[in-house]
């Protein structure tokens, strides 16, 4: 009886164990893409000021690839310009 409870408690363990190491990893996934998101609209500031400067009339690739990402994960209908502004005053 003692070694059928043991292995029981010691499955239960490793069960948990697992459950926190693939919650570990999910949430190390989330903030790492959730940081290169950002750091993708960081590293597209200077893309938007050009493009605000320039009326919208210099759209460069970063920040033309930065707007597709930006309508493909959040679905944002907004115009161009109004991205451009968002990604300029990022922080």
């Amino acid at each position: 009886m003692k070694s059928v409870l043991f292995v029981l408690v010691s499955a239960m363990s490793m069960n948990a164990m697992a459950l926190e190491i693939s919650t570990s990893i999910k949430i190390t996934q989330a903030n790492q893409e959730k940081t290169a998101y950002e750091q993708m609209l960081l590293d597209a500031q200077p893309d938007a000021a050009i493009y605000i400067a320039s009326g919208g009339k210099e759209l460069r690739p970063q920040l033309a690839r930065t707007f597709e990402v930006i309508r493909s994960k959040n679905g944002n209908k907004g115009s161009n310009m109004e991205l451009a502004e968002s990604i300029a005053n990022a922080k």
